[in-house]
């Protein structure tokens, strides 16, 4: 939890100040905050005209965690895939790696059964500033 959400949760609030917290959070920031699950309450403490700064990036990051949620069930939902899924873990990661490495850390959690919304929130996260950037050559 960064300074902000500690701030937002904590017994003495000061909704000005945590605006001008907020404000100065970066867009990266923000969407950790998002990505971790606690940026509600920190919306929540912030006064009712400011809302609106974090409701809509709140918005926008849920609309592409569906878009890849969908992505997902129709990959889930192919019959190579299934057919893979029921064999050896071996033959299922060189098929993810061949055929769908983007979203392989989520096709593994899916494979052993522990995907949850948590995760989908920080795939979207890591897609968005990933630290490794990818060249052509």
């Amino acid at each position: 939890m960064n300074k902000v959400g500690k701030y937002a949760v904590s017994a003495e609030v000061d909704d000005i100040q945590l605006m001008s917290m907020v404000f100065e959070l970066t867009e990266k920031d923000k969407m950790v905050m998002w990505s971790e699950g606690y940026i509600d309450k920190v919306i929540d403490q912030l006064p009712e005209y400011a809302r609106d700064i974090l409701k809509e990036r709140q918005v926008k990051w849920e609309d592409t965690k569906a878009f890849y949620e969908k992505k997902l069930n129709e990959i889930v939902s192919g019959e190579d895939f299934n057919r893979k899924l029921k064999g050896e873990r071996k033959e299922f990661a060189l098929f993810v790696m061949e055929m769908y490495p983007e979203f392989r850390s989520l096709l593994f959690l899916i494979y052993d059964g522990n995907l949850k919304d948590d995760d989908l929130r920080r795939f979207v996260y890591r897609r968005r500033f990933a630290s490794r950037k990818k060249y052509l050559h």
